[in-house]
């Protein structure tokens, strides 16, 4: 079980590195939507830097041809720990198939469904990324589609990672965590709920209001 940051802030990743919780940072488009398209690769580069750990780096071309030769560019940014995140499609697949053959780790994102989680397995995906806010917004229960994959794969023998992503609060993370063998992928404002507590809050205060009269 891991947990990732989801971010491109450079202060947001350094931040949640120092901590020691994280196993490492992913990223997609619409992150990178507001920096200029001729200095993402440094971005990615520089996260590179902050991050030793796993980067999970999606491609955002359509054509088949045109995703696989930028999945090559994406995996030079951290060789040995660059993940190539591919949204789930036929296009999506094939080049799950392809890269896993150099070998080439790829986790299949964008998927909303128990089934699509499975037949990315079976096309030898690194990872599946599900979902869960999406899920629930659209009227499922994004926990329970995470349940039914993993229940899917363990009966299958599948030993693909199930990577919940779209988390929106504090308490959907606390649910996903008690599923056995479950990564998660969470934005950088999820962080201070995820550690805080006022309960916390009050024993330090306590702590520091009885060290203060000792001295």
């Amino acid at each position: 079980m891991a947990l990732f940051l989801d971010s491109v802030d450079l202060d947001e990743i350094k931040s949640g590195m120092e901590l020691g919780i994280y196993s490492g940072v992913t990223t997609n488009p619409l992150l990178l939507a507001n920096i200029p398209p001729e200095d993402r690769l440094e971005r990615l580069g520089s996260i590179a830097k902050i991050c030793t750990n796993s980067l999970y780096l999606q491609v955002d071309r359509l054509a088949l041809s045109e995703m696989e030769e930028q999945a090559l560019t994406l995996v030079e940014v951290a060789p040995g720990r660059t993940v190539i995140k591919v949204p789930f499609s036929e296009n999506g697949l094939k080049l799950c198939r392809r890269l896993r053959h150099l070998p080439l780790p790829v986790c299949l994102t964008a998927v909303f469904s128990a089934t699509q989680a499975y037949s990315a397995a079976a096309a030898g995906a690194h990872a599946v990324a599900i979902y869960v806010g999406r899920i629930t917004r659209g009227g499922e229960d994004g926990v329970r589609v995470v349940r039914h994959a993993a229940a899917m794969l363990s009966a299958a023998g599948m030993r693909t990672s199930l990577l919940a992503a779209s988390i929106p609060d504090i308490e959907t993370l606390a649910e996903l965590l008690t599923i056995p063998g479950i990564d998660a992928t969470i934005p950088y404002k999820l962080q201070e709920p995820l550690l805080k507590h006022p309960g916390t809050s009050e024993a330090i205060e306590q702590f520091a209001r009885s060290a203060r009269r000792q001295h």
